[in-house]
């Protein structure tokens, strides 16, 4: 997948309070357009600590909620009510959009066939779509990890190099659970894709992710050859 890098677009937080609005604007804005254009937005989201707070603030806003379809970036192999789920972050953070409309689509990660979990979930997505749409979300939130991992692509796995479908199963390792992640090709085709990030140890792999180099080592890296646009939002400790 080759495509020519762009300069990224860069936000700037002074506090964690100005990060959550700056990321929940950003957001907005591309859900109202979506909406106005195509009758319908259709955003995937990633888990965390730190995209919760922006989810709150996004979900705060007077949006057309009933048109406004969610989806998961990635989700561990645990149960929706776990302490980790990112669905169930997710579910509380946008409540009050849910509540007036808004379709929240889960990743059944827990799944004993995992692999089958994933197609099903890619056949939800293009249904949305048409089975003779192209597939093109509206946003896409996603995050970056201390080693330069997004979604669940994680240096050394090959996640990044995965181009056949839009959700893939990721095995356990490390320590870490079974998971479901989309995968670059759907990522790549977004409209939008926002990355929020805060702490000084996010500036090390933000820095690496900006740079030249192996997707390999830094999954992250591939967001610079998104075809929509790429906006940043960090704080002032995070910035590179």
């Amino acid at each position: 997948m080759s495509q020519a890098s762009r300069e990224p677009e860069i936000l700037v937080a002074a506090s964690d309070t100005e990060l959550s609005s700056l990321g929940a604007e950003v957001v907005a804005r591309a859900i109202d357009e979506a909406v106005r254009d195509r009758g319908v937005a259709r955003i995937a989201l990633s888990g965390g600590s730190t995209p919760a707070p922006t989810y709150r603030a996004l979900a705060g806003y007077q949006l057309p909620w009933s048109q406004t379809e969610w989806y998961l970036v990635d989700e561990r192999a645990v149960a929706p009510d776990h302490e980790r789920s990112n669905f169930k972050m997710i579910a509380s953070a946008l409540d009050p959009a849910i509540r007036a409309g808004g379709k929240l689509t889960r990743m059944e990660a827990e799944r004993v066939d995992r692999e089958a979990a994933a197609r099903d979930y890619e056949k939800r997505i293009r249904l949305s779509f048409g089975v003779t749409s192209a597939v093109a979300l509206d946003v896409v939130v996603m995050g970056i990890g201390d080693d330069g991992h997004t979604a669940s692509w994680f240096p050394g796995r090959g996640s990044t190099a995965i181009d056949d479908r839009l959700v893939a199963a990721v095995e356990a390792s490390d320590g870490l659970e079974p998971r479901l992640t989309v995968t670059v090709p759907l990522v790549m085709t977004a409209r939008l894709v926002v990355v929020l990030a805060k702490g000084a140890a996010k500036r090390g792999p933000i820095l690496r992710a900006l740079a030249p180099g192996s997707n390999e080592e830094v999954p992250a890296r591939v967001l610079a050859t998104a075809s929509g646009r790429v906006v940043w939002v960090v704080d002032e400790a995070a910035a590179p």
